[in-house]
């Protein structure tokens, strides 16, 4: 891929952004911060023109020649592929074929429940591939979780060799709320493990409220591109290589296919949102058939890269990691006058902030640690991008000691504390504590527990390889819950976040100053971050902890 710097932003400069607006006191190792700065770079990044920076997109290209001209710009070391700021990532890019998708249940005498496409079912297409069609029986294992720290197998006593595994969404109440979220991102890589031939999720109440059935459809459209990375033998990464179907029925489709099967619905659905969550196991008596078919292509997209070298010969190949995406939904296929997802709050605020961020430190006296600034591509296909780099990292996968996410801040008040997911989890804590204390910024816990979003951002993907991780927004205070609850409820992945919504550059400033002071704050400690001794995800990934 070619990346035509100069012809993409010969029409757009900063020159007539203005000067330099103080809004906090700026620490002694960098320059007053500049709403002007966070409003062009996010100007630019939510244009129209950009189509909404869907990853292996002409407007994802524009985006990142942008990103990588401002690091240039601002002085950064190219960090991606030798001698450039991208890291060229290779997907997997696949549309279902929607006349081509089935799902027919059928009992032993032969005959099919009563169950409809988008009403009850959907099923999903494939980036392994082309076609793919299974006809087994199946196996209902309750949440289909293993969690041994838990003593919970819900696969105990159960052959599920070469049948469709039927599950319920989520996980089970009572266990700590970013386990259960860590889980469930695993139901898939559980059942191929044990040898299932496809898995079937059933949509439970607090699912529904959550993320719909319907919303589902909506975004899971046939037109919505599916993702994956490309492994170096050509294959389309996964965690559940046996798995050749996957499908979603709704609370609806659920209730018939457990009533036809003799089973209690409203007592498994009682079972499943009470604490424990103890749904029983047992197996269906159904055959399964799913088809699929999915248009696959290969293509290319690029995180981009952009380091600040440590300056102390003992530290300097110690690098702390600070990560937005890049990229965002594309267009809709709507009959809509206004198509285009433009992103601007989610996440061109968090790539504003972060070279806003680089802009001071690298202005400043040079860290001890290394820190680099990655905007990572495909997150919205899965946290891909930042998948593909902490599986083939720029530089070597044992000094990246830290990593700081930000993702979508609602920049549209005056923030007064911040949300720190992941804060209780590793010492990273001490360096934000310290960085957000100097600025008056009060630490809220996670307001929102059940959405497990310790799990949903790129950090998850440095948790994975055992690297200390957090996770930032703006907080709930001083109108940031009713912020927030705007935002998700009117304008999240739809074409209304753009630069008309009434963003708070100032705030925009102050959240990119914050940024800059934590990744100078572990950068200058003369200890690399931990996680706390005995911590879940430590255990889990094999990452450095203190002492206990």
């Amino acid at each position: 891929m070619k990346h035509a710097l100069a012809a993409a932003l010969a029409a757009f400069s900063l020159s007539a952004c203005g000067s330099s607006t103080e809004t906090n006191t700026a620490p002694a190792t960098t320059i007053a911060v500049d709403p002007a700065m966070v409003e062009a770079h996010m100007s630019y990044l939510a244009d129209d023109a950009l189509e909404g920076r869907e990853a292996g997109t002409p407007g994802y290209d524009l985006a990142a020649d942008y990103v990588a001209q401002q690091m240039a710009d601002i002085g950064l070391a190219p960090a991606g592929d030798p001698e450039s700021y991208f890291q060229e990532v290779p997907l997997r890019r696949s549309l279902r074929d929607a006349d081509a998708v089935s799902l027919t249940i059928t009992n032993a005498e032969g005959e099919a429940l009563d169950m409809g496409e988008n009403v009850d079912w959907i099923v999903f297409g494939s980036t392994s591939r082309e076609e793919s069609s299974v006809s087994a029986p199946a196996v209902f294992a309750g949440f289909g979780i293993v969690a041994p720290k838990e003593g919970r197998n819900d696969y105990a006593g159960l052959d599920v060799e070469g049948k469709v595994v039927v599950v319920m969404t989520g996980t089970p109440k009572g266990i700590q709320t970013e386990e259960r979220a860590y889980y469930g991102t695993r139901k898939a890589q559980f059942a191929s493990d044990r040898g299932a031939v496809a898995i079937v999720q059933i949509e439970t109440p607090s699912q529904a409220a959550r993320y719909g059935f319907e919303r589902l459809v909506r975004e899971r459209r046939a037109d919505a591109a599916n993702m994956s990375w490309l492994a170096p033998d050509g294959g389309a990464f996964t965690l559940a290589p046996r798995l050749e179907a996957s499908a979603w029925l709704s609370l609806a489709g659920g209730e018939k296919l457990m009533s036809a099967a003799g089973e209690d619905w409203t007592a498994i659905i009682n079972a499943a949102e009470a604490e424990g969550g103890s749904v029983p196991t047992f197996e269906l008596p159904f055959e399964f058939s799913i088809s699929q078919a999915s248009n696959i292509e290969t293509i290319e997209s690029p995180n981009v890269v952009g380091m600040i070298a440590g300056s102390d010969p003992e530290l300097t190949d110690e690098v702390i990691v600070l990560t937005a995406h890049l990229d965002h939904t594309g267009v809709s296929q709507s009959m809509e006058e206004d198509r285009i997802n433009n992103g601007a709050l989610d996440n061109a605020a968090g790539i504003a902030t972060l070279l806003e961020a680089a802009r001071m430190i690298q202005a400043g006296q040079a860290p001890r640690r290394s820190i680099m600034f990655l905007a990572v591509t495909a997150e919205e296909k899965g946290l891909l991008g930042a998948q593909y780099f902490t599986r083939f990292p720029t530089v070597p996968a044992e000094n990246i000691v830290a990593n700081v996410n930000l993702d979508m801040p609602v920049l549209t008040y005056d923030f007064t504390d911040v949300i720190v997911f992941g804060a209780t989890r590793s010492t990273i804590i001490d360096a934000v504590e310290t960085a957000t204390g100097e600025m008056g910024i009060a630490l809220s816990p996670d307001p929102m527990p059940d959405q497990g979003l310790f799990t949903r951002s790129d950090h998850f993907r440095f948790v994975e390889i055992g690297v200390p991780s957090v996770y930032l927004i703006p907080g709930w205070e001083n109108g940031g819950q009713d912020a927030f609850a705007e935002h998700m409820a009117n304008n999240y992945h739809r074409p209304s976040d753009d630069m008309s919504e009434p963003i708070d550059f100032e705030a925009g400033a102050k959240f990119a100053e914050m940024k800059a002071r934590i990744a100078l704050e572990l950068a200058n400690k003369d200890e690399r971050p931990l996680w706390r001794a005995g911590d879940f995800f430590a255990e889990t990934f094999n990452g450095p902890q203190e002492e206990s």
